[in-house]
């Protein structure tokens, strides 16, 4: 299954990060991109830096025929149409989407790392990742998402709420 994430933290020209997210969806296909399903979008604290907009998430199974950096140009194409700047690491932003997983590729280069080399230290990840299919399984860990999901604590996953 081929994932990408999802985020949003700040507006732009007037639109919600919800509605970057949802708009987002919709400017997809332009880039042969092809939604198969969509997880539900996740409010949480804002990563690393709490004092942050709250931010919110949502993960995506998608089709597509390109390659895994041409997938990522196209991402980086539609985080820019949505106004994305890059400053600093980690600073708020009005659209962040990530390649999560690409079927079982394991793929180490220096501008793109699959599977994300975060995703099962982030709540707000494999929350996201569990409504598209509770059977997934990491692929360089072999873990499920049920598996995932335990190492959390409590109070980690609780922080992670359900939005939309």
């Amino acid at each position: 299954m081929k994932i990408i994430a999802l985020g949003s933290n700040i507006p732009f020209k007037n639109i919600s990060p919800v509605e970057i997210i949802e708009a987002a969806y919709n400017t997809l296909a332009n880039y042969n991109i092809k939604i198969l399903k969509k997880s539900n979008i996740y409010q949480s604290e804002a990563y690393p830096n709490k004092s942050d907009p709250l931010f919110y998430n949502s993960a995506l199974s998608i089709e597509t025929k390109l390659k895994p950096i041409d997938l990522l140009d196209n991402i980086l194409k539609i985080e820019k149409l949505f106004g994305r700047e890059r400053k600093e690491k980690n600073s708020p932003r009005t659209l962040d989407i990530d390649i999560i997983s690409y079927d079982n590729l394991i793929l180490n280069e220096k501008n793109l790392k699959i599977p994300h080399p975060a995703l099962h230290l982030r709540p707000f990840v494999i929350l996201p990742i569990r409504d598209l299919d509770t059977n997934w399984k990491h692929p360089a860990f072999f873990k499920t998402v049920a598996q995932i999901i335990d190492k959390f604590e409590p109070k980690e996953i609780n922080k992670v709420k359900k939005f939309i």
